[in-house]
């Protein structure tokens, strides 16, 4: 008798845990679908956004954002004249900060490359997740506002966690909380996308709000004004330059 308990439960847990992960890959493959589908994300090579940052009450910023290759990334920040730049060349990276008074380019730190790094594969955490050396586990659904989320645990294989709330209906991130260590303190920020339009088959959110943790109500709020996809750009935007003049007006990419 305790044989035959033992494997009605042992069968049980096998369907059980089978169940579960047959639904986690089928919400992650409508995620996918939802955004694109794997054959679009896979074609895409490269990305430009434009658009602006609230940096104060009633005061927006311009920026620019380059994408290439999953593993180039710059971005540009214009304030009162001045531009700031971000800028990862594959496992280099560098930036301009001219508002403390520098011009010339420095060498990000090893942490920093690291979080540009994830900035650089626009494809996101949950997208080949497994040749990305990710995990991902169904929590469970959850309430957001009134709308039905599936939550994810996503753990990266730097050990990094985010938590990412998909619509269960339209299959979209409605929010995502990522915990993060640098300079051996735990760095909690939230993101919430939103304003999903197409372009050219793709969903992309037009609006973000970031902001310094789940625990905040409001934060920054970063509006794309246009995306291109696929331009051609030139490797040498994402090459550290080794004179001032990294700051000087954008390097517009090769048509």
């Amino acid at each position: 008798m305790k044989t035959k308990l033992f494997t009605f439960l042992a069968i049980a847990i096998f369907f059980s845990v089978t169940t579960q992960a047959q639904s986690l890959d089928e919400i992650i493959k409508q995620h996918i679908v939802a955004t694109g589908g794997a054959e679009k994300w896979a074609n895409l090579t490269t990305l430009k956004m434009n658009g602006s940052i609230e940096i104060a009450p009633g005061m927006k910023a311009p920026f620019v954002m380059y994408f290439k290759n999953k593993n180039k990334f710059r971005f540009e920040l214009e304030v009162q004249g001045l531009t700031m730049i971000q800028a990862l060349d594959v496992d280099s990276g560098w930036s301009v900060v001219p508002f403390s008074g520098k011009t010339d380019p420095e060498r990000m730190s090893e942490e920093e490359i690291k979080s540009s790094k994830q900035q650089a594969d626009f494809t996101g955490d949950l997208y080949n997740y497994k040749e990305k050396g990710n995990t991902v586990e169904l929590m469970g659904k959850e309430d957001m506002e009134g709308t039905d989320t599936y939550k994810l645990k996503i753990t990266r294989k730097n050990n990094d966690i985010t938590y990412m709330y998909l619509d269960a209906t339209s299959y979209l991130s409605l929010k995502e909380t990522t915990k993060i260590m640098m300079q051996d303190k735990e760095i909690e920020s939230a993101t919430i996308p939103s304003n999903y339009q197409d372009v050219k088959g793709f969903k992309f959110p037009f609006s973000l709000e970031l902001r310094g943790g789940d625990d905040e109500s409001t934060g920054q709020t970063m509006t794309i004004e246009s995306i291109e996809i696929n331009p051609s750009i030139d490797d040498a935007l994402f090459v550290m330059p080794a004179i001032a003049s990294a700051v000087q007006p954008k390097t517009e990419e090769v048509k």
